[in-house]
């Protein structure tokens, strides 16, 4: 998405309509820390990925510590590769999901194309899993 993109109110459901790439069904486990918070808000169940992000399940009290706009920080465990990724991305959406819990939508921050090694994340390697 690009730089002007707007953060989505919370309760819309047409997230899944403003996707820049396809997403995968997967299967693996996000650990969600807020950006410069001391220990992480919970843990969560991933329930698809894409390129730009990636979209949890977690416990229902995720909606009152989460906010949109919210700089994260995710280790992303998929069942394969079995390596975590840790990703730094910008809460887009949340929504409460009765009976399950919360979703959280993720999308990560794209490397600039001058990227060095300074940065300490994988979102670069995370998008090469799809655009390889």
């Amino acid at each position: 998405m690009t730089a002007d993109r707007t953060i989505l109110p919370s309760g819309t459901d047409d997230f899944r309509d403003r996707r820049d790439f396809n997403r995968l069904d997967t299967r693996g486990m996000g650990l969600l820390r807020i950006q410069g918070g001391d220990r992480p808000v919970g843990n969560g169940r991933i329930v698809d990925i894409s390129a730009n992000g990636l979209n949890l399940l977690c416990d229902a009290s995720w909606n009152d510590r989460v906010e949109q706009g919210a700089r994260v920080e995710v280790m992303a465990r998929l069942d394969d590769p079995k390596e975590p990724f840790f990703l730094v991305g910008d809460v887009i959406w949340h929504r409460t999901v009765a009976g399950e819990g919360c979703q959280v939508g993720i999308e990560l921050i794209a490397p600039a194309p001058n990227d060095t090694a300074d940065r300490h994340d994988d979102n670069r390697d995370w998008r090469a899993l799809f655009l390889a």
